[in-house]
């Protein structure tokens, strides 16, 4: 009898990749978590032969209910979707409420053996407290609650990092290029940061991250215990993203860093944010697993059985969306 697991945000791009692979693979009953299991996404599950159940993260009963019986959980949080509203540390805190009472009814569910938790590293450590960046710090510190207030699920946990995704040049108004107007078609790309700057990048987020869940569930005796692994598959400059982008585009393309004052302007708190998380990568020059691997509890995809040659990269992502670049 196949043993179940537990995805919430299944309708999501993180939970939907993880759903549809984990069912792919023919070895996990699937059971897809989100807020409206009636919705048209979460139709689209259950014709994939996912079953669908409702749970709101703001209520621990309803979590316990969507975890009954489950022998594995992947959790995910959304910071951006309250930033608007709350602010960066507003929307940190009921960020990281949310992941504790995930964890809370994750440890309280007695059939539960492996819980993935979708976190982020600690930049304000990272960067001595040079480059503090609110959602980091706020879903980081999740880890320190799970590790020091439950320690019995902290020996069922593996932590997940999730890198840049690839789609945010396609689906995140603030980085995606636009057109010059009257240049011909050619486009340029804003971001303060310098076209130097160093990013770790996820390349197709759904499809990497249900890779990388399959295999940390494929090998327990390897991630349990509050190991982490990285969901990346390259390190590039700012200018290399975009001549990537540029080749697969067919457009002419340039990049122009802006000043942090004149992207937060611009964009409001979701520009300040992401000015952070430059300012944060700047300080860390692309080694964002520093101290991970300091403590000895980082995990290599090659240590779990992922090859390269699994994963969708930067430009392959990037072709697969090419309508939608422009």
């Amino acid at each position: 009898m196949k043993k179940t697991v537990a995805v919430i945000g299944a309708t999501g791009t993180q939970g939907g990749g993880v759903a549809r692979r984990l069912q792919q693979s023919g070895e996990w009953q699937v059971r897809g978590i989100t807020r409206n299991a009636n919705s048209k996404s979460a139709q689209s599950l259950k014709a994939e032969g996912i079953e669908v159940a409702a749970a709101d993260l703001d209520d621990h009963g309803s979590l316990m209910a969507a975890f009954k019986d489950v022998h594995a959980i992947y959790a995910v949080t959304n910071f951006w979707e309250h930033i608007g509203t709350k602010g960066a540390d507003g929307a940190g805190e009921y960020e990281a409420k949310q992941a504790i009472n995930i964890a809370q009814a994750a440890a309280h569910t007695s059939t539960l053996e492996h819980y993935v938790f979708s976190t982020l590293q600690e930049a304000s450590a990272i960067t001595k407290g040079k480059a503090p960046v609110p959602h980091m710090d706020h879903k980081s510190r999740v880890d320190d609650y799970i590790r020091k207030e439950l320690p019995e699920l902290a020996a069922k946990t593996t932590f997940l990092w999730i890198a840049f995704y690839a789609a945010n040049l396609v689906g995140f108004p603030l980085i995606k290029p636009f057109e010059v107007p009257n240049s011909g078609g050619s486009y340029i790309w804003t971001q303060p940061t310098p076209a130097t700057a160093l990013l770790p990048i996820t390349g197709s987020v759904g499809h990497n991250l249900g890779v990388f869940v399959h295999a940390i569930l494929s090998n327990p005796k390897l991630t349990l215990g509050g190991k982490y692994l990285n969901v990346k598959t390259e390190v590039l400059s700012f200018q290399q993203i975009l001549d990537i982008w540029s080749e697969v585009s067919g457009k002419n393309a340039v990049y122009a860093e802006l000043g942090v004052d004149e992207f937060i302007k611009l964009w409001g708190p979701f520009g300040k944010e992401m000015a952070m998380q430059y300012k944060f990568g700047e300080v860390a020059k692309g080694d964002w697993e520093v101290l991970a691997r300091e403590k000895g509890l980082l995990l290599t995809p090659e240590e779990v059985g992922i090859k390269q040659g699994d994963l969708k990269g930067t430009k392959e992502t990037f072709q697969e969306m090419k309508g939608a670049l422009v």
